[in-house]
């Protein structure tokens, strides 16, 4: 008599996912792709020939919406914000800006942009200088080359939080606005180059310095007026009184235009008005001119 044998093969019940526990999957893995792939500039928006003035002004504008001071209900703000906040602290510095360019993140340190000021600093504190077009915000990828170009720095050594700083910003501002086109008018962030304004010895601030190619800086003492701040810096221009005629005008100002020296010229008229007209060409050096009336 033959015999049955039957086999019965259980199925495993099918592995339940809870919702919440799925969410947190994907997130996590949406997570870590994002920081995988996500440019250094695509982070700040700037392009990969964005100037250190550019990239801070964009992380300003990110620090000033994205930091967590502003966003307290959105637990992930934190996590955000030190992705930009380490793009930043990456792309400012010369050096690490030109390893991250060659190799990507590969070698950069990891705890580099780890730490942040609250939103009040960024709000306050951060870039004085940086929405004057008039004042060039240096630091120490660029200060050698622009004190050693051959035209005239007054340069303003500045910290952040010191609070005589932000009390002669606006007459610096001023005094920028006056002497635009006569001589280079800067500004150093001592909290940003601690090491550059070390190397040159600053030890206070605001400490205001004359840069001149091959000479040694010359240190401003006297009272932070607009009025003393032209008084001191025109020291150190050379100027020089042309008298123009009909003869002589259009040789004269063809002359100090191929030599890139910038032109005040005043035209006198027979009621004894005088009207000046300023023609900046660049340059360290100012020819003043002078039309006298007879």
């Amino acid at each position: 008599m033959a015999r049955r044998f039957g086999l019965r093969v259980e199925q495993p019940d099918p592995v339940q996912v809870k919702p919440l526990s799925l969410l947190m999957l994907l997130l996590l893995l949406s997570a870590v792709v994002l920081s995988e792939s996500t440019d250094y500039y695509d982070l700040l928006g700037v392009s990969r020939a964005a100037s250190t003035r550019e990239i801070r002004q964009a992380f300003k504008k990110l620090a000033l919406t994205m930091h967590p001071d502003k966003n307290p209900g959105d637990p992930s703000a934190h996590e955000k914000f030190l992705q930009v906040n380490r793009a930043y602290e990456v792309l400012k510095d010369v050096d690490l800006r030109k390893k991250y360019d060659k190799y990507g993140e590969k070698g950069l340190d990891e705890n580099q942009g780890g730490r942040y000021e609250s939103w009040n600093y960024y709000r306050y504190d951060f870039g004085i200088y940086d929405d004057d077009l008039e004042i060039i915000t240096l630091d120490s990828g660029d200060f050698d080359a622009a004190v050693t170009s051959g035209e005239i720095w007054f340069i303003n050594f500045y910290f952040p939080r010191c609070s005589h700083c932000h009390h002669l910003a606006p007459t610096w501002r001023e005094f920028a606005k006056e002497m635009d086109g006569v001589i280079r008018i800067g500004a150093v962030n001592c909290g940003d180059n601690n090491h550059l304004c070390r190397r040159k010895g600053i030890s206070s601030y605001p400490s205001l310095f004359i840069f001149r190619a091959g000479q040694k800086p010359e240190k401003f003492t006297g009272e932070r007026s607009k009025e003393e701040l032209i008084r001191f810096a025109m020291q150190f221009i050379t100027t020089s009184v042309v008298h123009l005629s009909q003869g002589n005008i259009f040789s004269e100002i063809e002359s100090a235009f191929a030599s890139g020296v910038g032109w005040l010229i005043t035209f006198c008229f027979e009621n004894g008005v005088s009207r000046s007209v300023a023609c900046p060409v660049g340059g360290s050096h100012i020819l003043a001119q002078g039309l006298e009336c007879y």
